[in-house]
C-alpha cells in the first residue's frame, strides 16, 4: 500500500509540476508568441500599405512639374491681382505679331462677379438646367473688369488678332466686336496690300481671383 500511495503522490507532483509549468512558463510564452504574430501581421499588412502609397507618391511626384507648370499658366490666366500693364503689353505683342496697330484702350472700374441666372422654363414645361457655377468662386473672391480697346488694319489680320487675343496667356472674355471701314486709310496701307481695311472695336473682361 506504501508503494501504490508513493505513487500516487508522485504522479500528482508530476501533474502539479506539468500545470504549474504551463501556467507559469508555457502558457504566457505561447500567448507571447501568437500575440507578437498578430503584431507582425498587422505590421506586414501596413508596411504593404505603406508600399503602395509610396508607389503612388512616387508616381504623382515624377508627374508634379507638369501639373506646377499646368498651375503657373491657370495663375496667370486669372491672376490674383489686375496686372492691367502686363495685358496691355500682350495686347501690343499680339498687334505686333499680326500687324495691326492698337490705337486705343480703355479700362473700366472692377466689379464683383455674379452668377448666370437660372435659364426660364421652356415651353415644354421641363425644368431649365440650373446655371453651372463652381461653389468656390463667390462676389467676394471673384472680380471683372472690363476692358476696351481699338484696332486697325487688314480685316483679315484683325481677325486673327482677335482669335489670338481670345487663346492668348490671360483670359479674355469678348463680349463685343464692332468693325467699319478704316478711317486712316494712308497710313495703314503701308502696312497692307489687300486693301481691306477696318478700325474694330473689341470689348470684354478679364477677370482676377483674390486669395489664391
Amino acid at each position: 500500500m506504501k508503494i501504490k500511495s508513493s505513487a500516487i503522490v508522485a504522479v500528482s507532483s508530476i501533474m502539479l509540476i506539468l500545470s504549474l509549468g504551463w501556467f507559469l512558463g508555457i502558457g504566457p510564452q505561447l500567448s507571447k508568441v501568437a500575440s507578437t504574430n498578430a503584431k507582425r501581421s498587422a505590421i506586414e499588412v501596413q508596411n504593404l500599405a505603406s508600399q503602395a502609397q509610396l508607389i503612388r507618391l512616387k508616381r504623382d511626384y515624377v508627374n508634379i512639374l507638369p501639373l506646377k507648370l499646368q498651375l503657373a499658366q491657370l495663375k496667370s490666366s486669372v491672376p490674383p491681382t489686375a496686372g492691367i500693364p502686363s495685358f496691355v503689353s500682350e495686347l501690343n505683342s499680339l498687334a505686333s505679331v499680326n500687324q495691326v496697330t492698337v490705337k486705343s484702350i480703355s479700362v473700366s472700374d472692377a466689379r464683383p462677379y455674379v452668377a448666370a441666372p437660372a435659364p426660364a422654363a421652356g415651353s415644354s414645361g421641363r425644368a431649365p438646367s440650373p446655371a453651372i457655377t463652381n461653389a468656390k468662386i463667390t462676389t467676394s473672391n471673384f472680380v471683372l473688369i472690363p476692358v476696351q480697346f481699338s484696332i486697325s488694319g487688314d480685316y483679315s489680320k484683325v481677325l486673327n488678332f482677335v482669335h489670338d487675343v481670345q487663346n492668348g496667356q490671360r483670359l479674355f472674355l469678348i463680349s463685343t466686336f464692332t468693325s467699319a471701314g478704316a478711317t486712316d486709310t494712308k497710313s495703314a496701307l503701308a502696312k497692307t496690300s489687300s486693301g481691306q481695311l477696318v478700325d474694330s472695336t473689341i470689348g470684354g473682361f478679364v477677370y482676377v481671383i483674390l486669395n489664391q
